[in-house]
C-alpha cells in the first residue's frame, strides 16, 4: 500500500501534472532568495527552459543581474543540488533566467495598522458653565449635552 508522499511522486512525474514540479521549483528558489526580494515577486513561470520572474518593484540592469547571477549559483551550486529540497529544481530543467518588472503594486495589499497609536483620554469637563444662547433648539441642545458631560463625570 502507497503512502500519500508516494501517491504524490507518482503523479508528479506524469507529463499532464508536470507544472507541479515547476510551481515546487519556483517555490523553493523564491524561498532561498532574500526576504525583500521575495515579497517582490509577484508570480514567476518556467516555459521552454527558460524561468520567467516578475517583480513587482523597478530595478536597475545592476539589480538585475545579481538577482539572476544568484538564482544561477543557487541552481549550480553542487552541494545544494544534491541536497532533497532542490530535486523539482533539476526535473524542471532552468537552463536560462529572465527578469521583468511590473510596477503595478499587488491586487491585495494590506496596510499595516497597530492599536498603539490609539489613545484615551478621561474628560476633564465638569459641565458647570452657563448656557447664554437666545435660540430655543440651540440651548436645549447645549443644556443635552452639559447633562451627558455631567452624567459621565460624576
Amino acid at each position: 500500500m502507497k503512502n500519500a508522499s508516494q501517491i504524490i511522486t507518482t503523479l508528479q512525474n506524469k507529463p499532464q501534472f508536470s507544472k507541479l514540479i515547476e510551481s515546487k521549483c519556483i517555490k523553493r528558489l523564491k524561498s532561498s532568495l532574500l526576504l525583500s526580494i521575495q515579497h517582490n515577486i509577484k508570480y514567476g513561470y518556467i516555459s521552454s527552459n527558460t524561468l520567467y520572474l516578475v517583480l513587482t518593484t523597478k530595478l536597475n540592469k545592476l539589480d538585475i543581474d545579481n538577482i539572476i547571477n544568484t538564482i544561477k549559483m543557487i541552481l549550480n551550486s553542487p552541494m545544494i543540488l544534491e541536497s532533497d529540497n532542490f530535486l523539482d529544481c533539476l526535473d524542471a530543467g532552468i537552463e536560462e533566467i529572465k527578469i521583468y518588472t511590473d510596477p503595478k503594486p499587488r491586487d491585495k495589499v494590506k496596510l499595516f495598522s497597530t492599536d498603539t497609536h490609539k489613545l484615551y483620554y478621561d474628560e476633564k469637563a465638569t459641565g458647570n458653565i452657563e448656557v447664554t444662547i437666545e435660540d430655543k433648539k440651540l440651548n436645549e441642545l447645549m443644556q443635552s449635552i452639559l447633562e451627558i458631560i455631567k452624567k459621565k463625570k460624576s
